[in-house]
């Protein structure tokens, strides 16, 4: 387990993911470092996250 705080504006939760700054980008969330490679998402935004980047990223694990 990491000691990283999520990189979410007004965040101060430990992160739970880590994800390339690329994927994160296209849902709009707010970043506290927006230079940063890899954001570090808490639970509740790594949730967020997941909702919002439904059907714009795609899914290589299952596709036909």
């Amino acid at each position: 387990m990491s000691n990283d705080i999520c990189d979410v504006v007004g965040c101060e939760e430990s992160s739970e993911r880590s994800l390339s700054k690329q994927k994160v980008s296209c849902t709009g969330l707010e970043l506290k470092n927006p230079d940063c490679r890899n954001v570090h998402l808490c639970k509740k935004h790594y949730k967020e996250w997941k909702k919002l980047s439904k059907g714009s990223i795609p899914d290589y694990y299952g596709a036909d």
